[in-house]
């Protein structure tokens, strides 16, 4: 049960700090349970129907990612459009292509070097999903913390356009952050395609909802400007406790969502509260 605790917990962290990076420009990323889907469909499709090597199958997968987050960016910092709507569009259209790509039906005969990314364990004991989540957070703490293109984006969500009159170039931040979100979550679709051992048209149904919540949890604010990734994993990891904890009790599957979403309210509540405080 820890391992699976920790697997399924690293899995959602992952997600939680891709879309955390849009949360703290203020901004928002509802098509991560569709790409989570469109990321372990296409490297499947890639790697089994394409004969292609598992390394180029996955890189393909990214600069599709790379190019739907773009497409995103360059909606909310051009068009001036919330991230709610524009990602909203691709959470419909990013799961009609995984129907197209699949007709349906699960992409299957995946190999093994693909299903160890899912399944896999470093010396028997660490999943391999956790240490791609550490690295992974690792990366997105220094960027943040560490590097004035972080400081830049705290800057972003804190006001828009006071850092935008100090000279930054707001939309290449807010497009690197769109970016990162979409990426990270077609990463979990390759990660959870290896844990199935093939590309579900189903997967990655219900994640947005999850990893909002991980992340208001973890302390970040949906009016931006603050947050850390270690706010992220201790959210994350509450929302795995919590879904453990559901299943433990032998509580009807059908509540579950139900719970999660009381859980998000109650944080997004707090965190509105806080925040008129603080005016």
């Amino acid at each position: 049960m820890p391992k699976i605790l920790t697997r399924d917990t690293a899995i959602l962290a992952i997600v939680a700090i891709g879309v955390g990076f849009t949360i703290i420009t203020a901004g928002i990323d509802l098509s991560l349970g569709s790409i989570i889907g469109l990321g372990g469909v296409l490297t499947a499709y890639f790697v089994v129907r394409m004969s292609l090597p598992l390394p180029v199958g996955i890189m393909l997968t990214f600069l599709v990612a790379i190019a739907i987050g773009t497409f995103h960016g360059l909606y909310v910092t051009k068009l001036r459009m919330h991230g709610f709507l524009v990602t909203l569009v691709t959470l419909g259209v990013a799961r009609g292509a995984i129907l197209v790509i699949t007709d349906g039906f699960p992409i299957t005969g995946v190999p093994d070097s693909f299903a160890y990314l899912g399944q896999g364990f470093l010396f028997g004991i660490v999943p391999i999903p956790v240490i791609i989540c550490v690295v992974v957070a690792l990366l997105a703490h220094y960027l943040l913390r560490y590097t004035y293109i972080g400081r830049q984006i705290y800057a972003v969500g804190s006001n828009m356009q006071a850092t935008g009159l100090s000279g930054v170039n707001v939309d290449a931040r807010v497009i690197l952050c769109y970016v990162i979100s979409v990426v990270c979550a077609s990463l979990v679709g390759i990660i959870q395609a290896g844990r199935l051992s093939l590309g579900h048209p189903g997967a990655g149904e219900g994640f947005e909802l999850l990893a909002i919540t991980a992340c208001i949890l973890g302390g970040l604010s949906l009016m931006g400007g603050q947050g850390s990734v270690l706010g992220v994993l201790v959210g994350s990891l509450l929302i795995g406790v919590l879904q453990n904890e559901i299943v433990m009790l032998n509580i009807n599957p059908f509540w579950h969502r139900i719970v999660i979403g009381a859980v998000l309210l109650l944080a997004i509540t707090f965190d509105y509260g806080r925040r008129r405080k603080q005016q």
